[in-house]
């Protein structure tokens, strides 16, 4: 069997090469730096860029399937690539530059009747002001293109806010587009993963509450107990997986409201933040699980949970330099139910994903203490 190839080397490259590892699996991957975390765990790292059609054609041919860890790579030259050497692409290159666009996505939002915040498109200041005013003068303008982690998002609830975002992103250039969301009062953020293999099958994780903290994720718990709502959700999602023809994974992020109703914010077509906690507790984690709805490799069963609760903390970098000492056997010492995943960083900085805790107990809210405890001793161990 040639690998599964993997376009990118950021963590989430090394979490799926690890998972490979695990389970037998060959993979390969394709990123542009010596220092990239996925190059660390592989001895099938090819230095190249995936954007680049030269560096994928090269790469692809060598490969069964190909898969990425990033939605904002070209989708383009994926497609051309993929059609010339005959090597497969899930997602589908063409499904991932609609959703890798916030524009697009949301008309597929609408067009599977997904629930999501009003919205408008914006190109030019003048839309945006119209969307201010329409959407009840609270609005969140998101890049249509690139945002992530709170890049691209300007919360506009005053004039004055307006203001300063017709300042930042119009005067003296031409205006990026946007789309205009209205601002939603929400009582918590919930997220969950959803896996769709290419036969079809639809395989969802619990949905978990998540924290986030100048726009990154900081934490994660679970399960979330489901109800009425937590289970038309899962039914709308997988009749919009299956509809636009999905397969892999997807981490889907929701305001729950006041009234316990469930909006769509925004979805990654890619394994997920939200769903790092099923490294330890579940019995095949999302990265497993996308590698085999992937490949066509026959699952052994379903993700069976390992816990009665769980919860994930993320270690977030400050300026100081990472401890380039750190090593994963090192880490396991920490606590019979707490585990470090180190991503192989050697420089930090603010709000950087260094890594993360996941933690075990017998509730959301002893695992959440275990994992912020674990953490805070890390920092001062490692100060990373």
């Amino acid at each position: 069997m040639k690998p599964i190839g993997i376009l990118g080397g950021g963590q989430l490259a090394r979490m799926l090469v690890l998972e490979a590892h695990r389970r037998g699996l060959p993979v390969a991957v394709l990123s542009p730096l010596v220092s990239d975390p996925a190059r660390e765990v592989t001895g099938h790292w090819v230095q190249g860029d995936p954007g680049k059609a030269s560096d994928l054609l090269a790469f692809m041919k060598k490969c069964s399937v190909v898969t990425f860890e990033s939605e904002f790579y070209n989708a383009e030259v994926i497609k051309t690539a993929s059609k010339e050497t005959g090597v497969p692409v899930h997602p589908e290159p063409s499904l991932m530059g609609l959703l890798q666009d916030r524009l697009t996505q949301k008309q597929l939002f609408d067009e599977y009747e997904i629930p999501t915040s009003p919205w408008r498109p914006v190109d030019t200041l003048e839309d945006a002001v119209v969307a201010w005013v329409a959407l009840n003068e609270k609005v969140v303008f998101k890049k249509r293109r690139g945002g992530y982690d709170g890049y691209g998002t300007f919360v506009v609830k005053s004039e004055k806010d307006l203001t300063d975002f017709a300042r930042k992103n119009g005067e003296g250039k031409a205006p990026e587009a946007f789309i205009a969301e209205s601002w939603i009062r929400f009582r918590r953020e919930v997220a969950v993963i959803a896996v769709r293999d290419l036969n079809g099958a639809v395989f969802f994780y619990p949905f978990v509450e998540s924290r986030q903290e100048n726009s990154r994720c900081l934490w994660v718990q679970g399960p979330l107990r489901e109800t009425r709502a937590h289970e038309a959700m899962k039914k709308k999602i997988a009749k919009f997986l299956t509809g636009i023809g999905y397969v892999g994974a997807m981490g889907i992020e929701m305001f729950e409201t006041q009234n316990n109703e469930l909006i769509v914010n925004e979805i990654a077509p890619r394994v997920h933040n939200s769903g790092h906690y099923t490294m330890d507790a579940f019995s095949m984690s999302q990265f497993a699980l996308h590698l085999r709805a992937v490949s066509g490799v026959a699952s052994e069963g379903l993700a069976i949970p390992l816990s009665k609760a769980f919860a994930m903390w993320n270690l977030l970098g400050s300026e100081k330099p990472a401890a380039k000492t750190l090593t994963p056997w090192r880490a396991q010492a920490i606590s019979g139910s707490a585990t470090l995943h180190w991503y192989g960083k050697f420089e930090s900085r603010a709000g950087r994903k260094m890594g993360h805790v996941n933690a075990l107990s017998k509730t959301p809210k002893a695992a959440l203490d275990l994992a912020k405890k674990t953490a805070v001793k890390l920092k001062k161990q490692i100060g990373y």
